[in-house]
């Protein structure tokens, strides 16, 4: 276009420069000093022109891009004149460039223009926080950050809506830092928006400025576990135990330790409140965790019942908290290896790995029939694999071929791991029955793992050598 294209196109594409993100102007600046080798004519035109000063916008862009340092840098001399956001975008690039002499043109540049308008300081925010990992990033960030923290709000109110969450993370942080943010905004923030970051940090500069524990009220019961942690966390340091009694059943782990903390410093028991939840009709899954975090092997009892919650993650949470009560009753444990939900049936194979000597072998052979969802293979799977190592490498060899995807994938990375970290210390070779089966499931596995790690696998499992068919 800025060889071939009319002079209205030409304009168009210029704007179209101007508003693209940072993330495509560093893939177009790296991709232009590629093509520049395929047009040496165009490029001493180029040169050419630029001594002449006689280059339009669209031009001088390029220009800023070309692998000729010389020519980059006559390009930054002539963009350094130009306003529009194209030309700012080239000299942000620069500033970062690998010639001293290129560097430091775009940087003077540059210093004027961060001082001008709201909309260059956004542009160069979002381009300074893009190259901060370069080599020579850290000036343009230092630069901007300098600025954001001596503008009045007024100023800081474009770059908090700015479509860069790192450049309104920055500008969060220069607003909270100067107190420049009531508190109902700080709340609405902190409630409301999408990014975590500025949602804890605008908690945190909340509960700093709120004058009584009523103000954080909507905090604690924000759907952020983070922003829930911060305002809990200033309420219950006046002594308001019915807040810390209301988030005992907080799904997120950070916010019940806190509500636990708070009851022990009034000199009460957490796991009371939490066996009087657990009597209740289908308690809240935090309810079961927060017994399991509290309480004593004696609440076992308690907690067995809700093996059978009607929510999947009232079971996930019920077995965990077996785990952590030092009671993993396997009798009742193994029906969930078959259960709906996935995320059950890898905290039961979590509880279990520890009890595999008291496990059927066959049960959990029949875990990976092929009619049954994939999370209950898996779930086979895992377990078969973490006992004997030559059960380990039966599974590995049977599953190698598994039409499905995940299975077949850790079968293979799981036998070659074997192989290259563990197959040496082990000392203890394979039974009779399981040599045989050794056999046939390696020599079956040798079109797919091909003939050097058949020589080590035969190796490793006491049989012969033998040549390939």
């Amino acid at each position: 276009m800025a060889r071939d294209g009319e002079p209205g196109m030409r304009a168009a594409t210029v704007d179209a420069l101007g508003s693209a993100e940072t993330r495509w102007w560093l893939a177009v600046d790296g991709a232009l000093r590629k093509q520049w080798w395929s047009a040496p004519r165009w490029s001493r035109i180029l040169a050419a022109n630029l001594a002449d000063g006689e280059l339009e916008l669209l031009h001088l862009v390029i220009a800023g891009c070309h692998p000729d340092g010389r020519i980059r840098e006559a390009a930054v001399v002539h963009l350094a004149d130009q306003a529009h956001p194209a030309a700012l975008a080239v000299l942000a690039l620069r500033t970062v460039d690998w010639v001293a002499e290129v560097r430091q043109r775009a940087r003077s540049a540059v210093q004027g223009s961060l001082s001008s308008s709201q909309g260059s300081l956004a542009q160069l925010a979002e381009m300074a926080f893009a190259l901060r990992g370069r080599g020579e990033g850290a000036w343009l960030v230092e630069r901007v950050e300098g600025v954001l923290w001596d503008l009045p709000l007024d100023g800081l109110e474009p770059l908090l809506i700015a479509r860069d969450r790192r450049t309104r993370r920055a500008a969060y942080r220069a607003a909270t830092a100067g107190g420049l943010l009531s508190l109902r905004r700080l709340t609405t923030v902190a409630m409301k928006d999408d990014d975590l970051p500025i949602r804890a940090l605008c908690a945190r500069a909340a509960v700093e400025s709120a004058t009584s524990p009523a103000q954080l009220r909507g905090l604690v019961v924000s759907p952020t576990a983070l922003v829930r942690a911060e305002a809990l966390q200033a309420v219950t340091a006046v002594g308001d135990l019915e807040a810390a009694e209301a988030a005992l059943p907080d799904r997120h782990p950070l916010v019940r330790a806190i509500a636990q903390a708070a009851l022990r410093r009034s000199g009460a028991d957490p796991a009371e409140s939490y066996r009087l939840l657990a009597v209740g009709e289908s308690p809240v899954p935090g309810a079961i965790a927060g017994l399991g975090e509290t309480g004593e092997a004696e609440d076992a009892g308690l907690v067995r019942r809700w093996l059978a919650h009607p929510r999947s993650r009232g079971r996930v949470e019920a077995v965990r908290a077996l785990r952590r009560l030092s009671v993993t009753p396997s009798a009742e444990l193994v029906p969930l290896l078959r259960d709906e939900s996935g995320a059950v049936t890898r905290q039961v194979v979590v509880a279990l790995r520890h009890d595999l000597g008291i496990l059927d072998l066959g049960m959990l052979q029949a875990l990976l029939g092929p009619g049954n969802p994939p999370h209950v293979r898996f779930a086979g799977y895992r377990l078969l694999t973490a006992g004997n190592a030559w059960q380990r490498l039966i599974t590995n060899l049977r599953l190698i071929a598994d039409p499905d995807d995940r299975l077949r994938g850790s079968a293979r990375a799981d036998l070659t791991g074997w192989l290259d970290r563990q197959a040496a210390t082990t000392y203890h070779g394979p039974s009779r029955e399981r040599t045989a089966e050794l056999d046939k499931l390696i020599e079956r596995a040798r079109p797919i793992l091909g003939e050097h790690k058949v020589r080590l696998l035969r190796f490793h499992a006491g049989l012969p050598p033998q040549a390939a068919l």
